[in-house]
Order: C-alpha cells, then sequence, then structure tokens
C-alpha cells in the first residue's frame, strides 16, 4: 500500500515496540548531551589530555558534522600532542587521525568537516603520502561516482602531486591525461555525473597546451561525439548538456551606449543611457570650452533611483557656480564602466558633443552627437588612449572585433565559424526536441543556442525576428512542461517579448554588435497584454511620453525611475504590491495602478515619501495618481478614510483617486441625474463597489 509521494505506507509499531525504541533514543539523547556538557567543560578548562580527545571522538562519531568539535580537536592536538613531538610522533598521531577519518567517510562519506580535517592532517605532517591519499578517494569514488566532495578533493591531491612535480611538466602533462581518462571511464559509467564532466572541462585546457591545431580539432570532435552520445541516451540529465553548452560556448557582448541626452540648462544635467545597469568605475569625462580654452566642468554623476551607485542612466548636474561655454564634451572611457551581471566591458571609449547655443528644449531634440575623431575634441584621449586612429566614429585605436569562444581549446575571430559551430549544434538538439517533445532540457538548450545565433545577425533582420517568434514559444513549452519553474520561464518570456517589441527604438551601432538608440524616437508605446513580468531595460524608454502596460504581470514599479521625459503610465491590471521609482520620475502627470495587489498604506506612501527631494517636487510638477480595486481599499477602511488619511499626508504635487474610474464616472452621472444626494444611498461611508472594469487609456492626450 502506497501513501504520498509514492512511498510505500510502514505498519504501526506496536505500543510496546514504540515504547522500547523511544526508551533507546531517549538514552542516546542524554548521552549526547554529557558529552556536549563535558566539551564545554573541555573547552573552559582548556584541557589537552587523553580524556579531551576521547571526548571529542565520541561526540564526532555521533555527528560527524558538529565543526566546532573538529575545531576544538585540532586545539587538543596542536597544543597538547603536537606540543614538543618529534617528527616520527607527530607523523604517527597525523596518521591516526586519518584512519579515524576513513573510517567515518565510510558512514558519512558528505562530510565537509571530515575532508577539511583529512587536509588539515596532510599539510601538518612532514612527509604525507599523496599517492596513497590518491588511491583512497578513488575507492570511495568507485563506491559513489557522483559525490562532489570526492572529486574536489581529488582536484587537491592532483594540485599537490603537480606541486611536488613543477620542475616537470611532462610528468604533470601524464597525470593529467591520466585523470582526463578517469573522468572518461566514469561518464561512461553513468552519464549523469556533473562532476565527472566539470573535472574533464578543466583538464582539457591543460591538456591542449601540448596539442598543435590538428590534434586540438580532433580533441574538440571527440568532445563532441562523447556529450552527443550522453544527450542521445538520457536527454533528460543535465549533466551533459550543460557540457555541450560549455563547448559551445557563449558569446559575451560589450556593453552598449544607447545615447546622451540633454534634459536641462540651468542647472546643466545630461543623461548618458546605457544598454544594461552598469557600475561606474571613473566619473565620466566632462569638458568645455571658456575663453578658447579647454576646462574640466565640474559636477557628479549619479545613477536614477536610491541607490545612486548603480543603473543603467546616469546623470550628470552640473556643480553649483561653475560655468560652462558654447561647446560641453563627454568622453566615456572603457574601463569607466563595468557591467553589474558578468562583468561586461565596454569595446572602446565614446564621445558626446553639446553645442549650448541653443537652450530651449522645445526646439532642439536634446540628443547628444557622438564625435568623430576628425574633429577637434577638447580633452586629450591620447594620455589614456595612446596615439589616435583615423576618423572612424570611435576612440578605439583598432576595430575591436568580438571573439567567439567555441571551445576551451580554441578561440575563433571568425563570424563564420560561431555561426557554422551554432547552426550544426541547433540540427542536433532540433532532432532530440522531435524525438522527445515533453523534455525540457533539449528545448531550453535550443533556445540558449538559438539566442546565441540571434547575436550575430542585425536586430532588424527577418532572421532576428524568426529567432525571437520560436524562442518565445519555446519558452511558453517550458513553462507548460516544466511548471516549477515557471517564473524563470516566464521571465526570459518577457525578455525575449519586450525586445521584439522596442525594435522600433533601438537600432545597430555602428560598432556592431553594440546597439543604441534609433534616429527617430517614438513618443508612445503600447505593450498592454503582452504577458510581461517586468520591465527588462528601462534605459530603452527614457524617450517616451506614453506608456501603457496595461494587463500584464508586473510586479514593480522601480523601472519608472528611468523614464525620465514619461507623462503618462497606465499599469492598470498588473501584480504590483507596492509603489517604488516613482519619487524619480521627473515629468510624470498621469498614473494609473487599478486593478492591483496594494494592500497596505505604507505601501503607497513608500511611492511618495520622499518625493520632495525628486525632479517634479523641485519642478513645482503635479500627477494624479488612480489607485482604485486595490486591496488596500478594503482594507484601510474605504475611500473616504483614505482620502481622509491622505489629505493628512500633506504630500505636494500628488493627487490620489481612490475610487476606481468606473465608479467615479457612474457616480458624477448619478449627481448629473439625480442631484449630491443620490450618492448616499449608493453606498456606505467606508465602503466600496469592487469593479473588474479596466479604463480605457488615452494615450493621445499625452503633452
Amino acid at each position: 500500500m502506497e501513501g504520498r509521494h509514492g512511498q510505500k505506507k510502514e505498519k504501526a509499531e506496536l505500543p510496546e515496540v514504540l515504547k522500547a525504541r523511544q526508551e533507546r533514543e531517549a538514552v542516546l539523547v542524554r548521552e549526547y548531551c554529557s558529552l556536549k556538557d563535558t566539551l564545554k567543560d573541555i573547552i573552559d578548562s582548556k584541557k589537552r589530555d587523553n580524556d579531551a580527545l576521547r571526548t571529542t571522538t565520541a561526540l564526532l562519531r555521533k555527528s560527524p558534522d558538529y565543526y566546532t568539535v573538529w575545531n576544538v580537536r585540532r586545539t587538543i592536538l596542536q597544543e597538547g600532542f603536537l606540543n614538543g613531538a618529534d617528527t616520527a610522533t607527530a607523523d604517527k598521531i597525523y596518521n591516526d587521525e586519518l584512519e579515524f577519518v576513513q573510517d567515518n567517510l565510510k558512514l558519512n562519506p558528505k562530510s565537509y568537516w571530515m575532508w577539511n580535517h583529512r587536509r588539515w592532517c596532510l599539510e601538518h605532517m612532514d612527509n604525507p603520502r599523496w599517492d596513497k591519499e590518491l588511491a583512497m578517494v578513488g575507492k570511495f569514488l568507485d563506491l559513489d561516482a557522483r559525490n562532489f566532495h570526492g572529486w574536489d578533493y581529488r582536484r587537491y591531491i592532483i594540485r599537490q602531486l603537480d606541486l611536488q612535480d613543477k620542475a616537470a611538466n611532462e610528468k604533470i602533462l601524464d597525470r593529467a591525461q591520466t585523470e582526463f581518462d578517469f573522468t572518461t571511464t566514469k561518464i561512461s559509467q553513468n552519464f549523469s555525473n556533473y562532476s565527472a564532466w566539470h573535472n574533464r572541462s578543466k583538464l582539457l585546457g591543460q591538456l591542449s597546451q601540448n596539442m598543435n591545431e590538428e590534434e586540438k580539432q580532433a580533441a574538440i570532435d571527440n568532445e563532441f561525439d562523447l556529450v552527443k552520445n550522453a544527450i542521445y541516451t538520457d536527454p533528460a540529465d543535465q549533466s551533459a548538456w550543460l557540457y555541450d553548452l560549455w563547448l559551445i560556448g557563449r558569446e559575451d557582448r560589450n556593453i552598449s551606449i544607447l545615447g546622451a541626452t540633454v534634459i536641462s540648462f540651468n542647472p546643466l544635467e545630461i543623461v548618458v543611457a546605457f544598454g544594461e545597469t552598469v557600475k561606474l568605475r571613473n566619473p565620466f569625462t566632462v569638458s568645455t570650452m571658456l575663453d578658447h580654452i579647454a576646462v574640466p566642468l565640474e559636477g557628479e554623476w549619479k545613477a536614477t533611483g536610491s541607490d545612486s551607485s548603480i543603473g543603467s542612466i546616469w546623470i550628470f548636474q552640473q556643480a553649483p557656480g561653475s560655468t560652462f561655454g558654447p561647446t560641453v564634451e563627454i568622453v566615456v572611457f572603457s574601463d569607466d564602466v563595468c557591467g553589474v551581471r558578468g562583468g561586461s566591458r565596454m569595446a572602446s571609449a565614446v564621445c558626446f558633443e553639446l553645442e549650448t547655443l541653443e537652450q530651449d528644449l522645445n526646439n532642439i531634440s536634446g540628443r547628444l552627437q557622438r564625435l568623430v575623431i576628425g574633429k577637434n575634441l577638447m580633452y586629450d584621449v591620447s594620455k589614456r588612449l595612446g596615439p589616435i586612429p583615423s576618423p572612424d566614429g570611435t576612440l578605439d585605436t583598432q576595430r575591436t572585433n568580438s571573439k567567439h569562444l567555441v571551445t576551451s581549446l580554441t578561440v575563433s575571430s571568425s563570424p563564420e565559424d560561431r555561426v557554422a559551430l551554432l547552426e550544426r549544434e541547433i540540427t542536433v538538439v532540433r532532432e532530440l526536441v522531435e524525438l522527445e517533445p515533453d523534455f525540457k532540457w533539449p528545448i531550453h538548450v535550443l533556445s540558449i543556442l538559438l539566442s546565441e545565433l540571434r547575436k550575430t545577425v542585425s536586430i532588424h533582420s527577418p532572421q532576428a525576428k524568426k529567432i525571437d517568434d520560436e524562442c518565445i514559444e519555446l519558452q511558453e513549452k517550458l513553462i507548460a512542461i516544466d511548471p516549477l519553474r515557471q517564473e524563470r520561464y516566464e521571465d526570459r518570456r518577457t525578455q525575449l517579448v519586450y525586445e521584439r517589441e522596442t525594435l522600433r527604438i533601438i537600432k545597430d551601432s555602428k560598432r556592431f554588435p553594440e546597439i543604441e538608440f534609433s534616429d527617430e524616437q517614438p513618443r508612445d508605446l503600447d505593450l498592454s497584454m503582452r504577458g510581461l513580468t517586468h520591465i527588462p531595460i528601462s534605459s530603452y524608454l527614457m524617450h517616451l511620453h506614453t506608456l501603457n502596460l496595461e494587463s500584464n504581470s508586473i510586479t514593480s514599479t522601480r523601472f519608472l525611475r528611468n523614464l525620465l521625459n514619461v507623462r503618462r503610465v497606465n499599469l492598470s491590471n498588473n501584480l504590483i504590491e507596492r509603489l517604488e521609482g516613482v519619487q524619480h520620475a521627473p515629468r510624470i502627470e498621469f498614473l494609473t495602478l487599478e486593478n492591483n495587489l496594494i494592500a497596505k498604506w505604507e505601501d503607497v506612501v513608500a511611492g511618495f515619501v520622499f518625493w520632495r527631494e525628486g525632479y517634479l517636487s523641485r519642478t513645482g510638477g503635479h500627477v494624479k495618481v488612480l489607485l482604485g480595486n486595490n486591496p488596500i481599499i478594503e482594507n484601510e477602511g474605504g475611500e473616504y478614510v483614505l482620502e481622509k488619511r491622505w489629505e493628512e499626508v500633506g504630500e505636494v504635487g500628488v493627487e490620489i483617486q481612490w475610487k476606481s474610474e468606473e465608479q467615479r464616472l457612474a457616480e458624477e452621472a448619478l449627481i448629473a441625474a439625480e442631484g449630491p444626494d443620490a450618492i448616499g444611498r449608493i453606498h456606505l461611508e467606508g465602503k466600496r463597489r469592487v469593479s473588474t472594469t479596466v479604463v480605457e487609456f488615452d494615450a493621445g492626450t499625452a503633452h
């Protein structure tokens, strides 16, 4: 008979049997507690004798993962038994410890602390037997070939042996080949051995040192054959798939600067937008021309939002009292920023120029032009870059060719080689998807490979659109097949949909595969009902005036901090629980958050508590926020209670409408028809009627 989770139900124990077992367990608990009390006395009294050592032995046999006891045991040995001992005596003590650990490892071979204690013993011995240790760990891996503790310890032993033979390179390479063959044996016994695959990846690079190109290519082909055999044998196992992805490699994209814009002349404020979140390592260089002399322009760079140290939008604010001339120049060097994820870098420096004679933002676009090296740069870039090349639109000493990692053995700079490899492997994976349409790993890997292939083509090409559509479809399949990881796939799908829907905002840069803002920027964007869970790269939306995100699954409003020009945002019918980032949206005038999950007063106030510090407050702006049909209405006593509380807050420039727009319009119509007294007949104080009707969002009213 089976119970929950497919486990067999055990027959209930007889009362006398249960009582006997409980009594035995009680005795064991009393013994363990007594030993712990004794250990405390040993620590307090600093005893370093046989009784103290026996106490730690007894405790560790009962609880081998009690790391404090291991520390006490080492202290007893060092300050007691090993203190003043000669080499022979010390080696005997260490060998006894190795035997003690080995006996315990048979009972619990996956204890971190026992493997660590074994290392400690060997590292303190005068002449440890590393070859003997290698044989020992080999036996443990015969018992359990997937014990990653054993694999890690094996690599540790090999490192020690290599240190002994550091002058004999041939011997080290022979040992690496032996270890490589060992991984082949273990993988052949069981493909589902991630530790063996991982160890194999570490050894390949070492072995390739003495290979010529022909031998390297043969080794690459052999690895692809091996991993192909593994994934066809068990396509549901992740170990071989991860190794396959490692073999294929991943192209690291350079950080893209989307563009730069001036948003204010008094004081001067300049925005630089990146294609990802970056951390500032060096402030960008800003200089101006005064009396025909180039001088630094004083000011500070900050990212938008509460954390001004990282972001995708960076704003330069002119220091009080400083002066700028008719031209301002910004230079972003390649080592000024680094990517938050993966540590990506810019391929080269980028320059922007601002002409300040025309300061009416209604008459100019505000977007800054990238400088070409043929012009007279105010800043002496040669101090950081060396000789300046011929004009090509960048400050590179040469055009940077992106390196495409093919395997750990070879690196190809040829895009053709990269495309050929990806297309070959995509064909292999497609075959498996057709054979096993309900297995997640072939679908997941196919999506990754297609995304890598997309990096090799123009973002506006028909091939890119075809790849995007297929990748979105694959994520939807994964959501259905693997619901436990649904959120991961939904986030990936969101990224793909978002990139597809924002294609008119960006274009390929001259420094392909980087991207930048398109020449013509849309003012309005409708992303309603797209199934979005978040806004992946909010810097794309920097120039928008109107944004419709109605009826998605968005959970956070933090992205609003990067919408420097947005006036109207519709976020109704989402999954937002808390207002964040609103106080950093400088020009927002209308925000609807009806039918979300905002349930507490604090989650509303959090969005506006720092409003006076924001740009909107400084400019005397005003924003209207619709919060109808959120749980807070019911939880906090109704619309009229909330209206009174908000009046008491007295926040400048923020008008909150707690009633739903449908209810407000219905009440206005009723008042017009029957007079003001009609409202009192349709609701009680502090109560509301729930509406699920969505307010129509009129993008055309933006200004």
